[in-house]
Formats: structure tokens, sequence, C-alpha cells
């Protein structure tokens, strides 16, 4: 709402955003705390006219378990600053808009979001009506006071130190100081007040952050007064020099987050050493199989060589994509992982890679001795380049793949400061690599292979239709994604790309008509990639859901869900995606059991199914609520209860459990 009845050239006219919170639940302050994420807005003005930083009431602090929120209760409001311009013509009408999201949380925390929007004329003298105004002074008084005493920052004995003097109604009953820089000091940490001649005293432990570089620090103190009222104040402290954390403090940290760091760098490498074995990743293994056994008894320098290339392609791709993804969510895209595959485009290429790589297989066209790096001439620049390109491909191919034990230390990463994000990507790179990286470097292990033969012709042609099955599976995946006449330009494309090998595999003949076959591959790879980049994901989430292995499904909908919610109507949701390959055998295995989908039926429970094949802000949102950061992920709402969110690898006899637990 805006304070005034319009905007006067020049001047500054005040809105406020209040928010209604139901008892217990709660939003976050500027620095939420241990987690959280606090009001953000994006404004849609006209040019000239400015909008200032958001104006929090005092926070409160709110424990959670062993952490702490910095956070507000009840029915807060926001105060926002817009500024009109000089020229602002009187008798214009400016149209504002608002973008906003915010976390709210319980005993869970949910991400919501919400558009408005209004008109506000520009007028000469503007005038306030008394129950908005009322609405505004009450805001005005829930902003802390500003304390016009000088305060001082120190580092003593591994503490972060405050000193200030007092206001006369100060005391130390409650007082607690809320740093605004989020991680610069440990939220749930209790903090020691002392007063020594005249001169309040704050003790407060060292967050997460090891540097601050600001010029002040800004942050709100919080007491009971002697009256027993609650009495806040703004303090802001002069910091000439940078904030360095001390040593102790540091070491301190450290012993208390290396465990779980470490923990997830584990996991990640495990996962992405089982992600050899999982189908998507399965026919690249195939093809450095081949490689291997090919020259493994011939140039053990060049395995060597080759693979470390392949892990460079590996580790390479992973931070690429995983920087990438983390650099589009700081700036404020939903994204998660995964991200690239939600692109019709992406997907398309993904298909005719594998496909080309299918026709070298198979015999049909050859680079070098072959695209992938198998070959005698391993050592040369095509065997070089060839092991680089398959490690990128592994990674490419295997996001659909990306399991259970993986999602704990994905989530992480995207969670977690950047430094430890990538971090943990790389473990991941380094797992997915490892199984050849380690044959690369084990001569030994050669001699248990069998020797090379012309058997291995036949081999290398038989490891095609793996290759081809992936291809036809990211086909699957594009129809999900894409209009009929997307798919249908794909599928001629893939007929452009088998002429392009074909002419190009002709065009090594000598003869006139060899330089006409390679303007001809040219033109047909050009015939083939153009449509990709008029792809658009056109299949609706309620076409692809309508029925859904045995069940009855709806697509989701957070309103259509609060809604079942508040009329006690149990809900089962299955986030999933047409690129998942675990969470298309689940719905071929265990939501295709008509026994399962009668009792859904019988128990009157709804089953929605967010369905993440293309990119979905909202399931973005709802994903992360749960700390999870990819798919599969089920849940299950009773009426009045807290979600169940189920175990994976999903099981029958988990789902009837809870079917039979449900209520009539």
């Amino acid at each position: 709402m805006a304070e005034t009845s319009g905007f006067v050239p020049g001047e500054t006219a005040w809105f406020a955003v209040k928010q209604e919170l139901r008892p217990g639940w709660h939003v976050f302050w500027v620095n939420p705390g241990d987690a959280g994420l606090p009001l953000e807005l994006d404004w849609s003005l006209p040019q000239g006219f400015s909008a200032g930083e958001i104006l929090h009431p005092a926070p409160e602090y709110i424990p959670v378990g062993p952490l702490a929120s910095y956070a507000h209760e009840g029915a807060p409001v926001f105060l926002i600053p817009v500024t009109a311009p000089q020229d602002a013509q009187v008798g214009d009408v400016v149209d504002v808009a608002i973008d906003a999201r915010w976390q709210i949380c319980e005993e869970i925390c949910v991400p919501e979001e919400g558009r408005f929007s209004f008109s506000v004329p520009v007028v000469e003298t503007s005038t306030k009506d008394p129950k908005v105004q009322q609405i505004f002074s009450t805001a005005r008084a829930a902003l802390p006071d500003k304390l016009s005493k000088p305060v001082k920052f120190s580092v003593l004995g591994g503490d972060y130190v405050l000193q200030f003097s007092p206001p006369n109604e100060f005391s130390a009953t409650n007082a607690f100081f809320f740093a605004e820089p989020e991680g610069l000091v440990e939220p749930s940490a209790p903090q020691t007040i002392s007063l020594e001649d005249g001169a309040a005293n704050i003790a407060m432990k060292p967050g997460w952050i090891d540097r601050y570089d600001g010029d002040a620090l800004r942050g709100v103190l919080t007491f009971t007064d002697v009256g027993g009222g609650r009495r806040t104040f703004s303090l802001i402290a002069d910091v000439p020099a940078p904030i360095v954390k001390p040593s102790d403090g540091g070491a301190i940290a450290q012993t208390q987050s290396t465990p779980d760091v470490l923990l997830l760098l584990v996991l990640a490498f495990l996962g992405g050493v089982i992600l050899n074995v999982m189908p998507c990743v399965f026919p690249i293994v195939f093809i450095k199989a081949a490689s291997f056994m090919r020259s493994a008894q011939k140039n053990s320098a060049a395995v060597r060589r080759d693979g470390v290339l392949y892990t460079a392609g590996v580790l390479a791709t992973f931070l690429a994509v995983g920087g990438a993804l983390l650099l589009l969510r700081a700036g404020g895209e939903q994204l998660g992982w995964g991200f690239h595959l939600q692109s019709p485009w992406v997907v398309a290429l993904s298909a005719y890679v594998l496909f080309l790589v299918g026709l070298n297989l198979a015999g049909v066209f050859a680079i070098g001795e072959s695209l992938a790096g198998s070959g005698e001439t391993l050592a040369g620049k095509g065997g070089a380049a060839g092991s680089f390109f398959t490690g990128a491909l592994a990674v490419v191919v295997a996001a659909p793949c990306i399991g259970p034990l993986l999602s704990a230390p994905i989530g992480a990463a995207i969670l977690l400061p950047p430094a430890f994000g990538m971090l943990i990507f790389l473990a991941l790179g380094l797992g997915l690599a490892a199984p050849y990286l380690v044959l690369s470097f084990a001569p030994g292990l050669g001699r248990l292979l069998p020797k090379p033969g012309g058997w291995m012709a036949t081999f290398k042609q038989v490891l095609a239709f793996p290759v081809f099955a992936a291809a036809a599976y990211f086909l699957w995946v594009l129809s999900q994604q894409a209009s009929t006449v997307g798919l249908g330009a794909v599928l001629a494309g893939l007929i452009f790309m088998a002429f392009a090998a074909w002419s190009f595999e002709y065009s090594r003949r000598e003869g006139r008509g060899a330089f006409i076959l390679r303007i001809l591959s040219a033109l047909a790879v050009l015939l083939a990639v153009a449509p990709l980049f008029r792809l658009e994901a056109a299949a609706s989430a309620a076409q692809r859901v309508d029925k859904y292995g045995a069940m009855t499904a709806e697509p989701f909908s957070k309103e259509a869900l609060d809604a079942y919610r508040a009329s006690g109507v149990p809900v089962f949701v299955d986030f999933t995606a047409a690129w998942c390959v675990t969470c298309q055998l689940d719905k071929a295995t265990i939501f295709s059991d008509s026994r399962l989908a009668d009792a859904f039926s019988d128990k009157g429970i709804v089953f929605m199914v967010a369905d993440w094949t293309v990119r979905d802000p909202e399931i973005t949102m709802a994903l992360e609520s749960f700390g999870a950061s990819g798919v599969p992920l089920y849940v299950y709402y009773a009426p009045g209860q807290t979600p169940h969110v189920f175990d994976i690898p999903l099981t029958k006899k988990a789902v009837r459990e809870i079917v039979s637990a449900a209520s009539l």
C-alpha cells in the first residue's frame, strides 16, 4: 500500500508491505540467521523513479533446535521509500508492479512469491488516509531507534566486541545484538554482555565468513528495559580496516564444520563412482572399455595419457556445469541440478551427439581412429581430443541418473558458499572418472584383459547399440518437452546427421567428388542443427501427467495443494522429470500398480505430479523447501500433519504403509 494519495515531483513517497502470519510461523530479517531467505522486492517503475532499501522491523531471536533464526512473527510491516523525479508531470499516472519473494517457516520452510500491481497518480500536493496512516505509524514505531552515541568495534580473545555508551534505559536483561552482515557472527551462539565504567560491551562468537570488507558494521540491539518493555536500537560501528576472523575462532568453526564437509565430499565421490554403472553413463563406459582393450597391451604411456585426458574432460565439464548453476542461482534464477536438460535444444543436441557416436562405433564413418579416442593412434591429436570429449559427454548424459546418494551433496553444493560448492562438484567428477583413471595407471590389469584380435571390430559395433539406446532415450525426453513440429524437425535432423556422416566418410576417397561431398556433409550438419535454436518447451504439465502409470494424476500447483490441505484432503506429490531415469523406473514399476491406484482412490488421496521436465520456478522452490536440489522426491501430506518425505529408493511397501494409515 502507498502512504499518500500520489507522488509529488522530486519528493519521496513511502510504501508498505504488510504480512499477516499464522501463529507459530515466521519470516526473516535482513540477516536470516542460520538459514532462511529475507523478503525480496523487484520493482517495475518508470524511468526516473527509484525504490530504496527495505526497512525491516526489529528482529526477534527464534531458536530452532541448535540453530537460530533472526525473524519476524505476527504481522510485520516493511517500509520502502520511492522517490519521484523532479520532472514528473502532475496529472500523469504511474503504473507500479512489484515481484515479491519470501520464505516462511514453522517446522517446515516454504518459499512463497506474489505479484502486486497498482497505479499511483502524480499530484501537486499529496494527502494521507487516516486508516492507512495508522499502519505506517505502527510500522515506524516497530523500527529500531537510532543510537546517536559512538560505537567501537574490536577483536579481543577470539571474540568480536562492540563497545558503546548505553542509553539511559539500558538493561542487560535479554540483551542481544543482531549483526546485519550474514555469517559475520555465529547466530545461535550466546553473547556476553558487560557494563564497565559506564560503557557496555557485547562479545560475540565469529561466524563462518573469514573476512568482512565493509566500512561499517550495522545491526540492531534489543533488550528488556527496567520497566519490562522491549527496546530496540540500531547500532553502526565504523570499521577502518577489514575484519579478519581470529585464528582461535577459526579453529572452533573448522572443528565444527570439517566433518560435515568431509562427509559430503565422500558421498559425492562415492556417488560419482556409482554413476558409472547407471544406464545413462554405461554406454560411454562401454566406449572407454573398447578403447582400453585395444590399446592397453600395446602402449601403456598412451593409455595413461588417455586416462588423464578423460578425467580432465569429466572435471572440466562438472566444474563448468556446476559453476554455471551456482552463478545463475546467485543471479536469482530458480534452478536445480539437471537444469541444462530442461532446455529442449540441449536435449536434442545430446541426442545428435550420441547418435553420431553410435554411427562412428557402427563403422559408418571415422574421425581419426574413433570419435571417442580408441584405437592405435591414441597418442595422436585425434585420440587426445576424443578422450577429453568422452569425459565431457559422460557428464552431460549423467545428469538424468543423479540418484539419491547424490541428493545431499548436490543440495549442499547449491546452498553452501561457492568455494565449498565447487569442491563438491570436483569430488563428484573425480568419483565418475576414478575407475577408468585407476585402470589406466595399473598396467598389471591389462594382462587380465582379452588379447586384441579380429573380435574387437565386432565388439566395437556391438557397443553402438547401447549408445543408440541412449540417443533414443533423449528423443523420448524431447517428446515430453517440445511440440510435435519440433520433434519432427529433430527427427529429420537425425537423417541429415546420418547423411553428413556417410558423405564425410566417402569424401576420404580421392577424386573430384571428395570436395563436393565435404560441402554436402557440412550443409547437412547445418540443416540438422538450425532447428534446435527455435525449439520451445511446448508440452504442458497437464498433458504430461494426465495419466501417470496406473494413477489418475493432476499437475502440481501450490495453490491447489494449499486448498486440498485446508480442506483436509490427503495429497501425495511426486516430483519427477522425463529426463530422470530413476523417476521413470518408479513410474513403470510402483505407480503402474493398479492395486495401489485403487487404494489411493479408495482412501481419497489426491495424486499430484510436479513435472520438472522443463523449467518451473514454482516446482524448484517446492523442492528447495525440503532441502532437495533435484528429482526424484516423494512427499505425502496427511491432513493436519507435517509432510512425510519418503526415503529413496522408493518402495511399494513404503507407499502402501502410508496409504493404509490414511483416514477415509
